[in-house]
């Protein structure tokens, strides 16, 4: 029995100053410190002054005569929900999730009872799941070769290298100087030129320790020449040559027509030589670049040579210094890989920004600003949590055999607003706790923090780990590979807040309990000592109750906040309309760099340049075809939009120009011609005669044909081509198609006549990524919507949270748009994580508003103050972590960036502003187990009511039994006529809203509650 005090009539005493709120707290002996920021009271009853000597009915409206007003009436009917009314409710859904979530709290009170008892044991347990992955660390790799990060290892252009590499090995790596200058064609510009390529021709490497090699020992050999590019080949190289050069000698030569190289008597193309040319041939007067390309032989593209790479690093610093007056732009094989590596050491200061804003945000917010209740060390170890939550994540995902790439350096940022999230739910379930949990033992008191909390970073943490296990089945590698690495992070965050962050949680309690400092825990702060009152509120509280969570309510708010949102849904529809699918790897150099700086200069002058590719012959009759593979050209060119004028370059069609109008009079030719066509007569004299020119007039496409070892048949031979550059990735995916289409309908077959360009390797990753992007964000909603309706049992809820979520997607998709984002993989990734996050933010306040009883209005007000400053705080936190990166120059950080700070702002709109509207309008009706507002209806152990929010929100309310809490709807709609005495009434339920200030008063039975003592 309580021992609270009581009045003439028995009932409980209440100052007469206080509210009907007030006094249901006073009545409450568990509710001895009611929260400031409790939910405010319906409109009809913020009035207090004018009503206060009134009657009040069970929904706290003035009673005249034992009456309602009508007015009041009305108002009610609108936004109450009857309890019957629960066509939404799924029973059967309902006891399922109460069972599995009774049994999993049941696990966590267990786990934290433990924690609770052996502290030291759960740090040793979170410290082992650190430790046990790190061997993976010997499988860890960094992948770099764009084949294998973006391309489906099952597609056709896959399958197109590995046979072009067998019959044309890449036996050659590319550097360029590019130079630059109001006008290049002057005979200055071409005497530096020139003394910078004698500068690089005489680097000297070490092939081994009694060889010393420079250009001309290591260079690829077109026959017996270097191959190398160049517009000084129009003089040989020559020194004295160049040195007694005019301007107009160096104009003249740039319009000779032909243009031949003096070294091998073939012409050569202005349109790779010179850039921004003014006027064109026979007319040109000036041009604005000029490229110098040496070509270094190797016997392994990626794992080249040590002096290979060697040269290639002192050709880069030749460059660098230059020659005075010379402006020149530098590019190696090994660029793209040496400026990634160090694009992750210029990441770093983004890294630590980002780390110190979310400290310094935890040392604020985490526990209350005093000596006594700060948590500097659950802050730290919370950092701690997070580092080596990030290794978990490596290690663990190299065991499986998956590669580190360039995407991969955004996990430490977002396991730092995943982490930091789980601490302040942990943080406060333990705040939360009812008046009667606090007074139980430490390790019970930990017990019932983690069964709430355990169960919310479970459901957080399911949500991300279950999108990120989807994502992991793509087809798309690099893509593959970060979702299992941030997989295996998510779920070393949950055991390391499980455990290691809950270990050091119960000594920081112990240090609260024996009353000493919060910074420097071997101070006592003195039995004297009182926290200010100041430290004691909180700001973001008391905004959620008194302003947010009112004045969404507030008719007017809520017809802004549709608009609103149906603005932005508006926009984000035209933007996902008009959203592009593009992708270059070049993205991913960052700026301030010399290999960025080279290919800002290339794109500028040299726009007409696109990408490279062959069309590959295997063994087929080129005899008796000759004609169809002449042919193939003109085809490419017509059919194919993307290919550019100046190509295809066939050996064949120069072969055929040769021969047909030979006039030599060498009889071995001669004789093996057709009288009439001038054609070869057979097979054997086509070979023949194919020799003799490649030997001669024909050298330049000498590596482009391969002959058996008895010279006597084409073993393989290929045609180079060029694509021109493209504005989009659905132009180049036409352009591939298009051209594998027109070698297919050869009729050779796709293994002996195929169009190769490394190109593909990405534009085929493009062709896949947008099923890819909606198959995984398809995939991911139904878990989602599995998971949601496990945990939430509702439709109508699961509906509401899935709508937040839909809205949140495609308003970010669209506004990517207007942001300059395009569809790709490092786009995708985010977007799929996106899925998870906008859960988050809307499935507390849904699952909140849920197991609160009352009206409609009521319900969402209190499901706003609950749960919505942590919603808030989480989101929060999550912006911090990642918003240095605003400032990053990265491809990876600044589409990060973007994308998460839409996620964040739209994610925290719907689910705290859009999400709470529509359930004060349409929220269907509360579970058969919801509290009152106020009261801690928490249950036992393992008991089925579903109480207040998991993670321990409303932990401050009263106890009701599961009994009272299951009456019927006959007893709820029962009254009685109080005569003045409490035995009158004797078994109602006496509640906040329901107590007789007169006798003849009407009492309704359906409200009120029992006061249950445990």
């Amino acid at each position: 029995m309580s021992n609270t005090p009581t009045d003439e009539n028995g009932w409980p005493e209440v100052d007469s100053n206080q509210t009907p709120r007030e006094e249901q707290k006073a009545e409450s002996p568990s509710s001895q410190t009611p929260r400031e920021d409790q939910t405010a009271d319906p409109p009809s009853r913020q009035n207090k002054s004018a009503n206060e000597n009134k009657p009040l009915n069970q929904n706290g409206h003035s009673v005249l005569n034992g009456k309602a007003t009508e007015a009041e009436k009305s108002a009610e009917n609108e936004d109450e929900v009857d309890d019957s009314c629960n066509a939404c409710n799924c029973a059967c859904l309902e006891n399922c999730s109460n069972f599995i979530t009774s049994k999993i709290e049941a696990f966590f009170f267990k786990v934290g009872v433990f924690n609770g008892k052996h502290p030291w044991a759960a740090i040793l347990i979170g410290l082992a799941f650190f430790l046990l992955p790190l061997p993976g660390y010997y499988f860890w790799y960094e992948e770099t070769d764009a084949a294998k990060l973006w391309v489906p290892q099952d597609s056709r252009a896959i399958d197109d290298r590995d046979a072009s590499s067998v019959w044309f090995p890449a036996l050659l790596r590319v550097s360029q100087a590019l130079i630059v200058s109001s006008n290049v064609l002057t005979a200055d510009i071409m005497q530096k030129a020139l003394q910078l390529d004698q500068n690089i021709k005489a680097v000297s490497v070490s092939i081994n320790s009694s060889l010393d090699e420079t250009y001309s020992g290591i260079c690829y050999k077109a026959g017996p020449y270097c191959l190398q590019a160049s517009f000084l080949a129009a003089w040989n190289w020559d020194s004295t040559t160049v040195s007694g050069l005019s301007d107009n000698d160096v104009v003249n030569k740039a319009n000779a027509n032909p243009l031949l190289s003096l070294e091998t008597n073939q012409p050569m193309s202005l349109d790779n030589l010179l850039g921004a040319l003014d006027g064109s041939s026979p007319s040109i007067v000036g041009a604005s670049a000029m490229t110098m390309t040496y070509y270094v032989a190797t016997v392994d593209l990626v794992d080249s040579e040590p002096y290979v790479k060697d040269w290639e690093s002192k050709f880069l610093d030749v460059c660098e210094t230059s020659v005075d007056g010379l402006q020149v732009y530098r590019f190696a094989f090994r660029s793209p890989t040496d400026i990634g590596s160090g694009a992750v050491q210029d990441d770093v200061p983004f890294l630590f920004a980002g780390y110190a804003l979310v400290i310094l945000f935890l040392f604020t917010t985490l526990g209350k600003f005093n000596c006594k209740d700060q948590k500097v060390y659950l802050a730290m170890t919370g950092i701690l949590c997070v580092v080596l939550s990030i290794s978990i994540s490596f290690s663990s995902a190299s065991l499986f055999q998956m590669d580190y790439g360039p995407i991969h350096s955004v996990l430490p940022f977002l396991l730092l607003g995943i982490g930091v999230d789980d601490m302040f739910v942990f943080v406060s379930a333990w705040e939360n706790l009812t008046p009667r949990e606090k007074t139980l033992s430490l390790p019970e008191r930990i017990g019932y923090m983690t069964k709430h909390a355990g169960v919310s970073i479970l459901i957080t943490s399911l949500t991300d780990f279950l999108a990120f296990l989807i994502g992991a089945t793509t087809i798309i590698p690099a893509l593959r590979s970060f979702c299992v690495f941030a997989a295996m992070g998510i779920l070393g965050i949950f055991f390391l807040t499980l455990f290691l962050f809950s270990g050091v949680l119960v000594y920081d309690q112990r240090r609260v309990d024996n009353g000493r400092n919060a910074c420097c825990c071997c101070v006592p702060l003195g039995d004297d000592y009182q926290p200010s009152r100041c430290s004691e509120s909180s700001i973001s509280e008391k905004i959620f109750s008194n302003y947010v969570a009112k004045g969404l309510t507030f008719l007017p708010i809520k017809i802004i906040v549709v608009l609103v949102t149906v603005g932005l849904l508006g926009a984000g529809i035209a933007g996902v309309a008009m959203i592009e699918q593009d992708f270059d790897p070049n993205w991913f150099i960052p700026e301030g760099n010399y290999l960025y700086d080279y290919l800002e200069q290339s794109e500028t002058y040299f726009p007409g340049d696109g990408d490279d590719a062959y069309v590959f012959f295997g063994d087929i009759d080129y005899y008796d075809n000759y004609g169809t593979l002449l042919g193939l050209p003109d085809r490419l060119r017509n059919e194919v939009e993307g290919v550019a004028d100046n190509s295809p370059d066939f050996y064949l069609t120069a072969f055929d120009s040769w021969i047909t109008s030979y006039s030599g009079g060498v009889a071995n030719i001669t004789t093996r011609q057709d009288a009439t066509t001038k054609l070869p007569n057979n097979q054997p004299n086509f070979v023949y005669l194919l020799k003799y020119y490649l030997a001669n007039d024909g050298q330049s496409y000498a590596s482009e044909v391969n002959f058996n070892a008895a010279q006597d048949d084409i073993t393989s031979s290929r045609m180079y081509l060029v694509f021109s550059k493209m504005p989009n990735s659905a132009k180049r995916i036409d352009a591939m198609d298009g051209a594998r289409d027109v070698v297919d309908s050869m009729g050779f077959g796709d293994t002996n006549a195929f169009v190769y360009s490394d190109a593909f390797l990405v534009w085929e990753g493009d062709k896949v990524i947008y099923l890819e992007l909606f198959r995984n964000i398809g995939m991911a909603f139904i878990v989602v919507f599995l998971v949601c309706m496990l945990l939430i049992a509702n439709i109508a809820i699961v509906v509401m949270v899935l709508s937040c979520v839909v809205f949140t997607l495609v308003d970010v998709i669209g506004l990517i748009h207007f942001w300059g984002v395009t569809i790709n993989t490092v786009s995708t990734i985010n977007l799929i994580l996106a899925i998870g996050l906008a859960v988050d933010y809307a499935a507390h306040i849904g699952h909140a508003f849920m197991a609160t009883a009352g009206s409609r209005k009521t319900r969402t007000r209190t499901a706003l103050t609950e749960i919505g400053p942590a919603v808030f705080s989480g989101g929060f936190s999550t912006f911090l972590a990642f918003a240095p990166l605003a400032i990053s120059t990265s491809f990876v950080f600044e589409t990060f960036f973007k994308i998460f700070f839409l996620v964040c702002v739209l994610g925290l709109y719907h689910g705290l502003i859009y999400l709470p509207v529509m359930m004060s309008w349409l929220g269907p009706a509360p579970y058969s187990s919801a509290h009152k507002p106020g009261h801690d209806d928490s249950s036992e152990l393992g008991g089925e009511g579903r109480g207040g929010e998991v993670g321990g929100r409303g932990a401050d309310k009263m106890e009701l039994s599961s009994k009272e809490l299951r009456q019927s709807k006959t007893d709820r709609k029962k009254s009685v006529t109080w005569n003045g005495s409490p035995e009158a009434i004797k078994g109602a339920n006496q509640g906040p809203r329901s107590r007789p200030t007169s006798p003849g008063q009407v009492v309704p039975m359906c409200q009120l509650d029992v006061l249950q003592t445990r």
